[in-house]
């Protein structure tokens, strides 16, 4: 039997398959891994036998499912094997352990001047990453992988891409940058396919296999989930939602076309115009709060930032008509001020389909994770899902 970090890169063998499954459920049946692994039961069966043996597969508390006996459910055992997830934020940067239950090892926030360089970041991810490892008595190397969360699309072999969030680091080859200074496998992904990925492992779309994602933060980004899978397009820029055009004579956006979603529905936007209507500085936080009391201005800007985010929710829905929409970011906290007015303008602007048995609406959920939990923690997907990988240096 191969060990946890051979078995988590086998591609090919039953027992690698399972292994990977269940690093992405946390925990499973017997049934649902044959399902999601396209596995026999009986080769499952095998298969498993043989990872209990290795102490690599535990038994855990059965599942109660309807009448009948419970059934067992499976998972890896803690002490398997650990990844890591990293989010590149704005002045800093958190780093997240966790083991192959999805249990949170370490969380670590590093403080850094905003216009930190790539570099820079890559350091300071090596330097906390000895340390936390130290204290849980591994090396970086041991590690099953690390995935990065960055606020910007990247291209298949880790390079940045037009990201107006951090526009000097278009170009930068991050895979490069990070696997020279971290001995183990490396992941990376936009920060919203990230949320994606943690919504799919730990939130509101669990069991979910198509859907979209719109997060309406500081920028306006989203993701394409299907069949399970994140779709990251020709150059892995799918789903930059908030450049989608409304008007081309309208506001520059930092991506440097005109009239952008995000110049409308955007946190940085919007704190633009909240600072000119109070003559005062003002961050995300305060205005979602101000705009969550229903302040006078502030309910005005909500409202118009609705109606753009529902005009342009409306467009994606009639090219893809997907079942769902995850709504995810800051602006979502807002609740009902910001959601509602944001249905009806969708309603607006989508094709509208005839009543007739079979033909529904999308569904709209908010998303669990609100905050930059959904990043990082979808940093940790990436290795626990093998999403997004773009260099191996330990393959």
């Amino acid at each position: 039997m191969q060990n946890i970090n051979e078995l988590f890169l086998d591609h090919d063998s039953p027992a690698g398959r399972l292994v990977r499954g269940l690093a992405a459920f946390g925990a499973a049946t017997a049934g649902q891994l044959s399902k999601s692994t396209g596995l026999g039961r009986s080769t499952v069966s095998t298969a498993l036998t043989e990872l209990r043996d290795a102490g690599i597969v535990i038994d855990v508390d059965a599942k109660a499912s309807g009448f009948g006996r419970p059934s067992q459910l499976l998972s890896l055992s803690p002490g398997s094997g650990r990844c890591a997830g990293v989010l590149l934020g704005l002045g800093e940067i958190r780093i997240v352990i966790c083991d192959m239950t999805h249990a949170v090892l370490s969380d670590v926030w590093i403080p850094i001047r905003r216009d930190y360089t790539p570099e820079e970041a890559a350091d300071q991810v090596r330097d906390s990453l000895t340390s936390q490892c130290q204290s849980l008595g591994i090396t970086i190397a041991d590690l099953l992988g690390v995935g990065v969360a960055i606020s910007a699309p990247l291209s298949y072999d880790g390079k940045v891409l037009n990201g107006d969030v951090l526009p000097t680091w278009a170009g930068v080859d991050l895979a490069e940058i990070f696997s020279t200074r971290l001995d183990c496998p490396l992941h990376a992904e936009n920060e919203s396919h990230c949320g994606a990925l943690a919504e799919m492992t730990w939130g509101s779309t669990v069991g979910e296999s198509d859907f979209i994602l719109y997060k309406f933060d500081l920028g306006v980004g989203g993701a394409i989930v299907r069949d399970g899978a994140v779709v990251r397009g020709v150059s892995g820029s799918a789903a930059e939602f908030g450049h989608i055009v409304l008007d081309p004579d309208g506001a520059y956006c930092r991506c440097g076309n005109r009239g952008c979603l995000q110049t409308y529905a955007g946190g940085y936007h919007l704190i633009r115009r909240a600072e000119e209507f109070s003559g005062q500085p003002v961050t995300i936080d305060q205005f979602v709060e101000r705009a969550r009391e229903g302040r006078i201005g502030y309910r005005r800007f909500i409202e118009d930032a609705a109606e753009k985010a529902g005009w342009g929710m409306g467009i994606t829905s009639s090219i893809l008509n997907p079942p769902l929409f995850v709504i995810a970011g800051k602006l979502a906290t807002i609740g009902k001020a910001f959601l509602e007015p944001l249905e009806r303008s969708f309603n607006r602007h989508t094709l509208q389909h005839p009543d007739l048995p079979g033909v529904s609406a999308p569904r709209f959920v908010v998303a669990k994770f609100l905050g930059n939990d959904d990043t990082v923690m979808g940093a940790v997907a990436l290795v626990l899902r093998q999403h997004g990988r773009i260099v191996s240096p330990a393959t």
